[in-house]
């Protein structure tokens, strides 16, 4: 016999309290910081352009904690509203039936609602390239996206965050766009706009959101996630 989960938890809020907008464009600022140090000074050896995903995602990452986080670069990507970002966290599903589904990144929020699951609390993010060889509907779509939509990440939270790595010659419209109509696996409610709070800069593209259905419901076997909404920042590596 199995215990479920929320047997022990009552009181567990589900899908959880949704992360306020300023945080992600506190986050995203940092993310577009760190790609700038990626591009004008990376590490001796690291080459932007020819790197595979796991690599950049790992430099990615180890740029926006060791060098822009609590350093005063960003306003706001400090300790007083952030905790540590990881790089893939082995968490569960949505049914538990899965041990280690590891999101490409993790950040979790000083300040926590009551009625939680502390480890699927936070912004979830996902990394993809997106160019000849890594097209945005098998690659960045089907191996990236859908992880949000079929439960695997950031199944408690009702917003995440999708990263692409892109070359010259890729933009959220029309290659996104058109990618989510063809799609056969994933339901868009909404199809990818631009968020008014976001602004482009120099190597990205405006944060563009969309919106999908879920069609899971949770181990307790009542309550549903309802929709999930994806931040989508496209990163240019030319």
């Amino acid at each position: 016999m199995t215990i479920g989960f929320y047997d022990d938890e009552p009181d567990v809020k589900l899908p959880h309290p949704p992360i306020p907008l300023a945080a992600f464009l506190i986050v995203e600022n940092a993310i577009c910081a760190a790609w700038q140090l990626l591009l004008t000074k990376p590490r001796p050896g690291f080459d932007l352009l020819t790197e595979k995903e796991d690599v950049v995602t790992q430099e990615l990452h180890e740029v926006v904690f060791n060098r822009i986080f609590n350093e005063g670069i960003v306003e706001g990507f400090d300790r007083q509203l952030f905790t540590i970002l990881v790089r893939e966290p082995k968490l569960r599903n949505y049914d538990y039936s899965i041990l280690d589904k590891m999101p490409d990144l993790l950040i979790a929020l000083v300040d926590r609602p009551a009625g939680i699951i502390n480890s699927q609390y936070g912004i979830f993010m996902e990394c993809k390239p997106v160019d000849a060889t890594h097209t945005v509907g098998k690659h960045y779509c089907n191996k990236g996206l859908i992880r949000f939509v079929n439960g695997d990440y950031a199944w408690a939270m009702t917003s995440a965050l999708m990263i692409g790595y892109v070359r010259k010659g890729y933009t959220i419209l029309p290659k996104l766009v058109d990618a989510l109509k063809r799609s056969a696996t994933i339901k868009t409610i909404k199809e990818p706009y631009i968020c008014s709070r976001s602004r482009p800069g120099p190597k990205n593209e405006v944060v563009h959101i969309s919106k999908h259905a879920r069609t899971f419901t949770y181990q307790n076997g009542s309550q549903h996630p309802g929709p999930i909404t994806i931040r989508h920042l496209w990163l240019s590596r030319d």
